[in-house]
């Protein structure tokens, strides 16, 4: 009776470990949060807005976040191989020849937006042209 009464303490004791056992051993420990997110401010302008507007966006980030955080956008291939065809309902149109270009501070991007990391204090305009 002794053996069968320790078996089943020891068995109810390491089931509320096993369960609880995280919770009851760190209760005075405060929770790891997750390192502190640098913000840096870029200017965008998209085709058909009259100005710059500011925008902040996670330091590490693309030309291609900061657009998909401002608005609906259409790309063909992803991440650094993405090709811009739509934003916010405005599609280039092929039969025009038109397509999506990417202005970064007053240069044409040598870099597809997926590719370019932006810098704090960037300027970045969207713009249709033709070829």
């Amino acid at each position: 009776m002794k053996k069968l009464f320790l078996i089943t303490l020891v068995l109810g004791s390491l089931l509320v470990v096993y369960k609880f056992g995280p919770n009851l051993l760190n209760k005075n420990i405060t929770p790891k949060t997750s390192q502190s997110i640098n913000k840096i401010t870029v200017k965008q302008k998209i085709a058909g807005e009259v100005d710059f507007s500011s925008q902040q966006i996670e330091e590490g980030k693309t030309a291609l976040d900061l657009l998909k955080q401002t608005g609906s956008v259409v790309t063909v291939g992803e991440k650094e191989n993405a090709y811009v065809v739509g934003v916010n309902g405005i599609k280039a149109d092929e039969e025009k020849k038109e397509y999506w270009s990417l202005y970064i501070n007053d240069k044409i991007s040598q870099v597809g937006a997926g590719s370019y990391k932006l810098k704090n204090g960037d300027k970045i305009e969207w713009k249709i042209e033709t070829y």
